[in-house]
């Protein structure tokens, strides 16, 4: 039980030697974790400033931007935070608002990654103190600073302080820590200068100076390794040392950290570490008389109190707990609920790749927005077979939703195969994830029914059997026996079944295995192996595999690989392939070697990943024929279904999703039963619909007739005006119709999914969750959707590794569903002829939903005129979309203008300056990011709308990531919508009535 004041809960007061006391109002701050959500160019994106928001709603005392960098040759992640211009300002600026709106102290941690910034990620050569690489970022030989170079960075370091205090923060912290570069300056591994710049403190007093001198009001911090981790690193006793000589009059806290990049496991420490691992090493900082903050396993509530209240250290840095779940703040300071961490380290080792995600929170890091399952009717029932996580998640995100849910599984507990990873060595921390489940499914109601074997090749027996209206399948699926000569061996086992059945090994009794083989090197292999090893057990290790373990990343192997590796009573064969096994012996074949017979003791555990899966169905064709077969929404979950790793938080995902699905469907089924009884009623919710649109003509009544146009009263904007999803292409599409809404827009065009990698991942498929919240939002703004931007013909039959057509149709489905009519095409197929035909095959399909294509004439590569659009669209029966962009890059005249008319029902605007930029990359880049604000540039956009009817709306397409993230959003859209209506009402116009 926790104490009913906490120490946590108590304030705390920084500021020292006559500077501005700053009183935090808890012991809670988040710790500076990097998270990628930034922008490519080091700005704040609405979906960072979200998630920080949420954190400092919850309760946290100070919230802490991640490592910041100071200058740009110093960035070292793809989407990481900048303070190197002042550019950085203004979106920092509406971030630390919104943090003292909830209450919370606004902290940066201002950074340089020296040798671990590498040139492929920043684009500059990296710089270090000497010309030692680091192998684990890269390992890009930096080129060593010379002595001025050192002042300039800590000029640097001064600069980026001034702007964090324009930008609003309250509190900066100094990055010293982590293998960065002034800690690369204290480490003698990174450090092999004679020159002034060899004493380890030197440059770290630079920056610490020039800091306090640039603002002198401010507080101001340290982060600190408090062990650099390898042998010839820095020792605990000498970083104290070094912090002994460091000016300390001039920093009011020192936040404890430990590790470098030669020594990743001390930085994100493994869950089979004990809780408040530094804790060991706080007392000798005790001497310097500052307030101490401290990281490192701070997993639970009961450790931060008693870190807190023995006086260990005086505040807290949270990390992986508080993304997990921010809810984790209540339940330190007030004891409430909240979904553990379970020290997987999928989050750190996500960080390489893309947005950081979650384990255990499948909504982290995945969306701008995290979309609630849909509510669902109380009477709806929902049968979920398999208690693993998959099954784990979808029980209790239905049930959340409002769903009546029975749990069944053939097992003897919750957790399924996941209940035996928490027995492992390296993963002991996993049963709080297993424990989490069971409290919410009683707190929830569900029903929960162990020992239950179920059918799942028949799921609508299923669904009788337990008057379920929907079903979710998370049994992971079925597998084949071993495929090799003598599979069928009595001693060959599915390393799961071995498992749940030795209870005993678990529990730490196997010390009289003697040895045991195991085909496969995945993670579940590298556990068991790593568990067994430890307890004296001879392991032969043979997979197909090059490395073990490939699924997961290198901090959640980092300890158990090289125990295994330097462990003499284990054997590893990589890249190796059974073919026959005797029962004392396995014959392996590797490529370019000979076969070979090894001696393979005890018995042949078989990890699934060397096994084909059953049948070639995906999960999508799996799902949409169970539940045509059933005759009810039928969802699969578990990774094994999946094209994706076979790990527990790709399993989590999955569950997560396969419940938003099914929540979908039974809503959907619950909105026809709603609108079957309107009906009756004479009350038919009216839905916008729209005919295929002919292509000599915008009336759709009067083929090959024109259409008089109504002229407006000069001074009103004379056009439907609306905001193309371009314009903020980091926005999903529900937050785009809300701002698209409060700007004044009139309707949007939407992708249906992102179209670059740069682009945060979201999906508009029929029934998907994102789907319904675009429709919902669109139902309380009055804001439509015209188009669905925009699908790339390639010529190549892939399109995102599925069939062009098959994508077009989806594309088709979801812009029906939205109520668009027209679905803009683009072409990089140097055959026109085959691009027309995909084109000509295209405009048939989209009559049976409503949608007709919209040629751009424009891909930088193949069509370049309007004439050959024209040309295409005329053969095609299409349309075209014609945007101020593309007649400024490639010409054309008023006069072809006016002849393809009739064929344009949007216009795109944007401006720009007369001359283009001089390379193909050049245009790529100014159509994708770096289009003008209508009326900013040297186009004369009045005489190109002059070209077109008065009823053809205009789509605003001007993205700026630069300008979105100094505005934010909303303004950017208000000052596109305020341009673009400057544009429109411009009396220039004589307009053809013919």
């Amino acid at each position: 039980m926790l104490p009913t004041t906490p120490a946590a809960g108590m304030p705390l007061t920084l500021g020292r030697n006559g500077r501005t006391p700053t009183t935090l109002r808890n012991r809670l701050a988040s710790a500076p974790m990097e998270r990628n959500y930034g922008t490519t160019d080091g700005h704040i994106t609405e979906p960072y400033i979200d998630y920080l928001v949420t954190r400092a709603r919850a309760g946290l005392g100070m919230v802490t931007t991640e490592a910041t960098y100071v200058r740009a040759d110093g960035k070292g992640r793809t989407h990481q935070l900048g303070l190197h211009t002042d550019h950085m300002i203004p979106g920092l600026r509406r971030l630390t608002d919104a943090l003292h709106a909830e209450g919370a102290l606004a902290a940066v941690e201002l950074n340089h990654g020296g040798r671990t910034a590498q040139s492929s990620v920043s684009g500059f050569k990296n710089l270090a103190p000497s010309p030692v690489p680091c192998p684990t970022a890269g390992g890009e030989v930096p080129r060593e600073l010379t002595a001025a170079e050192c002042y300039e960075l800590v000029a640097a370091y001064a600069a980026a302080a001034k702007r964090a205090v324009a930008a609003g923060f309250d509190v900066i912290n100094l990055h010293g820590a982590h293998g960065y570069l002034i800690h690369q300056f204290m480490s003698p591994i990174s450090n092999h200068r004679t020159d002034e710049f060899a004493a380890p403190e030197f440059f770290m007093n630079l920056v610490i100076d020039a800091v306090r001198e640039a603002v002198p009001d401010t507080i101001v911090g340290m982060r600190v390794s408090v062990l650099e981790g390898p042998a010839d690193g820095i020792s605990a006793e000498q970083q104290v040392a070094i912090i002994g000589r460091a000016h300390l009059d001039k920093l009011d806290f020192l936040d404890l950290s430990a590790g470098s990049y030669d020594a990743g496991e001390w930085i994100v420490q493994s869950g089979e570490w004990k809780p408040g691992i530094l804790s060991d090493y706080t007392q000798a900082y005790r001497r310097f008389g500052l307030p101490l903050g401290m990281a490192g396993r701070l997993n639970s509530p009961e450790i931060i109190e008693e870190v807190l209240s023995n006086g260990t250290c005086d505040f807290v840095s949270l990390a992986r707990a508080i993304h997990a779940d921010p809810a984790f703040v209540g339940g330190v300071l007030r004891g409430e609920r909240y979904r553990p961490c379970i020290a997987c380290n999928v989050c750190i080792d996500n960080l390489g790749l893309g947005q950081v995600t979650c384990t255990v929170n499948p909504a982290v890091g995945r969306s701008r927005v995290p979309v609630p399952t849909p509510a669902v009717r109380s009477t709806s029932r929902v049968l979920v077979v398999g208690a693993g996580p998959a099954g784990l998640t979808a029980a209790r995100e239905l049930a959340e939703a409002g769903a009546q849910v029975t749990l069944v599984d053939d097992g003897a507990r919750p957790g399924g195969q996941f209940a035996l990873a928490e027995r492992m060595r390296s993963t002991p921390d996993f049963h709080r994830f297993a424990d989490w489940s069971a409290s919410e499914n009683e707190r929830l109601g569900v029903e929960v029914r162990l020992g239950t074997h179920a059918d799942t090749s028949d799921a609508g027996g299923l669904a009788r059997d337990f008057g379920a209206d929907a079903v979710v399948i998370a049994t992971g699926g079925r597998w084949p026996a071993a495929g090799f000569v003598g599979g069928e061996s009595p001693r060959v086992t599915d390393i799961r079944d071995w498992l749940a059945g030795h209870q005993e090994m678990l529990d730490g009794g196997s010390r009289g295995l003697e040895a045991v083989t195991i085909w496969g090197a995945d993670s579940v292999a590298m556990s068991v192996a790593d568990t067994l090893a430890s307890q004296g057990t001879a392991v032969l290790i043979i997979g197909p595999q090059e490395s073990l373990a490939p699924e997961s990343g290198r901090r959640a192997k980092i300890l158990a690989v090289p125990r295994l590796e330097d462990n003499p009573r284990v054997r590893i064969f990589l890249s190796s392939t059974i073919e026959e096994f005797d029962g004392d012996r396995v014959r392996i074949s590797r490529s370019g070697m000979d076969e070979q017979w090894i001696d393979a003791p005890g018995e042949l555990l078989v990890s699934r990943s060397v096994l084909p899966l059953d049948g070639p169905l995906t999960a999508e064709q799996r799902e949409a024929e169970l539940s045509r077969s059933a005759s009810i929404p039928v969802a699969m979950a578990g990774t094994v279904v999946d094209t994706a790793a076979a790990i527990v938080s790709n399993a989590v995902k999955s569950g997560y999703d396969a419940a938003q699905r099914i929540a979908a469907a039974l809503d959907a089924r619950a909105d026809t039963a709603d609108s079957a009884g309107a009906e009756v009623a004479g009350n038919v919710p009216v839905r916008r619909s729209l005919p295929v649109i002919s292509q000599r003509t915008g009336d759709p009544a009067a083929p090959g007739a024109s259409k008089p146009v109504a002229i407006p009263p000069l001074g009103t904007p004379l056009r439907r005006l609306g905001l193309a999803q371009l314009s903020l292409v980091g926005t999903a599409p529900p937050d785009l119709v809300t701002i698209a809404a409060e700007a004044g827009f009139d309707f949007i065009g939407a992708r249906v999914r992102p179209v670059t990698a740069t682009e945060r991942p979201y999906n508009l498929q029929p029934g998907s969750p994102m789907l319904r919240e675009t429709l919902a939002r669109m139902a309380d703004t009055g804001i439509t959707v015209e188009d669905i931007e925009f699908l790339l013909l390639d010529g190549t039959g892939l399109q995102n590794g599925a069939d062009q057509r098959e994508a077009w149709l989806r594309m088709m489905e979801a812009g029906q569903a939205l109520g668009a009519s027209t679905l803009t095409v683009a072409c990089s197929d140097p055959d026109l002829d085959r691009f027309g035909d995909h084109l000509a095959q295209m405009t048939q399909d989209g009559k049976a939903y409503g949608i007709i294509p919209t040629l751009e004439p424009i891909a930088y590569q193949t069509v370049r005129s309007i004439p050959q659009a024209v040309e295409l669209a005329d053969r095609a029966d299409c349309k075209i979309v014609v945007d101020a962009l593309h007649v400024n890059r490639f010409g054309g005249t008023w006069a072809q203008l006016e002849d393809a008319a009739d064929l344009v029902p949007m216009i795109q605007l944007c401006d720009g300056p007369a001359i283009p930029p001089p390379s193909r990359e050049g245009l790529i880049l100014e159509s994708r990011s770096e289009r003008g604000v209508p009326g900013e540039g040297e186009f004369d956009l009045p005489a190109m709308l002059a070209s077109f009817p008065a009823d053809i709306p205009v789509s605003v397409e001007t993205p700026s990531g630069s300008r979105v993230a100094a505005l934010g959003e909303l303004a950017w859209a208000k000052q596109l919508k305020a341009a673009a209506t400057s544009v429109l009402i411009t009396p220039a116009f004589t307009w053809s009535t013919t």
